[in-house]
């Protein structure tokens, strides 16, 4: 797969646009360094010569965002700068939002693996560096930088392939791989399509960073409206051509007294409209808001690109990290207690709704992680209890997969007592009867006996100690007819 990473400063993804000015260059400059946290203990790999670090972790990777840096043109001198310019790059990620309200769901990790020379290549200007992955710039524009398969080597072993084969070794799960490049030239930028981004770190450009993973992550496009030729006319999250305010995909962010199309003045600044350029297009295509991180830097995401994140978060993220019991399919008795608990993934400043239900009807005030229920107040037989764990953020108004909810439920099977019964009557040689009472061991009754159904008398009081007893006693003289009943005792 092609590892594409191109700065985007109202330029096109193949460079700057012809007589492009000096505030064009230097914003194409201020590049992109993409990384993570703290460092903690190496796993060293001779084979490869690579190692492994944790830069910040939160959780199993199982359940959790885990972003990979891999560096690029690093001599083995300079793999501790390696690890200071991931460090720096996932700060500066995670001050920007949504990722400051979802610190807790990332991980973040770094394999250093050493090349023969610092830097990349530069075909435009005849420079070749023995690297790694074998990245270069592109020969045209020098602003794109790739790895094979490329146009100066298609063979995949040799770029992406590598980068596959240390994931696999060291963090098959990640999520976001990105190639750092040890190179202060013109930043590269991402596509937003490729599975892996590619950035060098020129600068400590947050905004650059910050607006990468938007494509990567969530797909969003550029909001752009510099002409590019022949460039894809297909929709992302935040780009649309789309004018009916009902079929507008980010409506429900729309309010009723907005215009749309929104007119690009200071009385909108700040609300979600439908803004037209967008997609490379000054005309034609729309944007969700007058400013966005995915159309010039030095501002924070618009609220339809925060919401496309923190979706493409819970899509790889559940809110639940563990639950107890870890069986959801087992048998009660019908005098006990079950207790039940979650373990949730908190966001940083709010907290996860959660509500407990049984039989789902919600159990009034059971919002907390743990749960206690006697199965005393259950019915017979089969019951479900279950639990449903609900992010309420600002941030999503439209989640139609519902990825911000996530439900966990046990079934319980009541195991019931036997049966209490008389029966088999018999009458002996001797002028008595007998009938049989069965019942639970240890269950206790009294013995009644009527002529009318009405009015019953106390005859005996029993205790079923070692299973079902035979009950004995004379035929009344008076009587023609006698029912005969038991009731058990507390």
């Amino acid at each position: 797969m092609r590892l594409r990473f191109l700065v985007r400063s109202n330029v096109s993804r193949s460079g700057p646009p012809v007589g492009a000015g000096a505030n064009d260059l230097r914003a194409l400059a201020i590049a992109c360094l993409l990384t993570l946290l703290v460092v903690l203990a190496p796993l060293a790999c001779p084979a490869q010569q690579a190692s492994f670090e944790t830069l910040l972790t939160n959780g199993p990777a199982s359940n959790r965002l885990n972003v990979v840096f891999l560096s690029e043109g690093y001599t083995s001198g300079q793999l501790p700068a390696f690890l200071k310019d991931a460090t720096n790059a996932i700060n500066a990620l995670l001050s920007h939002e949504p990722y400051t309200e979802y610190t807790r769901y990332l991980n973040a990790f770094a394999i250093s693996v050493p090349s023969p020379q610092s830097g990349s290549d530069h075909p435009a200007s005849g420079i070749y560096k023995n690297t790694y992955f074998n990245s270069s710039y592109d020969p045209i524009t020098d602003t794109l930088i790739t790895i094979p398969p490329d146009a100066e080597d298609t063979n995949y072993a040799d770029g992406q392939g590598k980068v596959d084969a240390l994931l696999q070794t060291f963090m098959p799960l990640c999520n976001l791989p990105v190639l750092l490049v040890n190179e202060p030239f013109y930043p590269g930028g991402s596509d937003g399509f490729d599975r892996t981004a590619l950035a060098s770190v020129a600068f400590p450009m947050s905004d650059i960073l910050t607006h990468e993973t938007g494509h990567v992550l969530a797909n969003l496009g550029d909001e752009y409206d510099t002409p590019y030729p022949g460039f894809p006319d297909t929709e992302e999250p935040n780009t649309t051509r789309q004018t009916n305010r009902d079929l507008v995909k980010w409506k429900a962010w729309i309010a009723d007294d907005t215009p749309v199309p929104t007119p690009p003045t200071s009385q909108y600044a700040n609300v979600v409209g439908l803004f037209e350029g967008a997609h490379y297009h000054s005309t034609g295509w729309y944007r969700p808001q007058l400013n966005c991180l995915m159309r010039s830097y030095g501002g924070p995401f618009c609220a339809v690109c925060r919401e496309a994140l923190v979706l493409a978060i819970y899509g790889k993220v559940r809110p639940i990290d563990s639950f107890s019991p870890a069986q959801t399919d087992f048998s009660v008795g019908a005098t006990q207690t079950v207790a039940f608990s979650l373990n949730v993934l908190e966001p940083l400043t709010h907290s996860l709704a959660i509500q407990w239900l049984t039989n789902a009807a919600p159990v009034p005030g059971a919002t907390n992680q743990s749960f206690s229920i006697p199965t005393a107040l259950l019915n017979p037989g089969t019951n479900l209890v279950s639990a449903t764990v609900r992010d309420t953020t600002d941030f999503v108004r439209n989640d139609p997969a519902g990825l911000l909810t996530q439900n966990v439920a046990w079934t319980l099977n009541m195991n019931q007592p036997a049966a209490s019964r008389i029966d088999s009557p018999l009458l002996l040689d001797d002028g008595q009867f007998a009938f049989r009472i069965s019942g639970p061991a240890s269950a206790r009754f009294t013995v009644q006996t009527s002529q009318d159904l009405t009015n019953w008398m106390l005859l005996q009081a029993v205790t079923l100690a070692d299973g079902p007893i035979w009950y004995t006693n004379a035929v009344p003289l008076d009587a023609v007819t006698r029912f005969y009943r038991i009731i058990p005792q507390p």
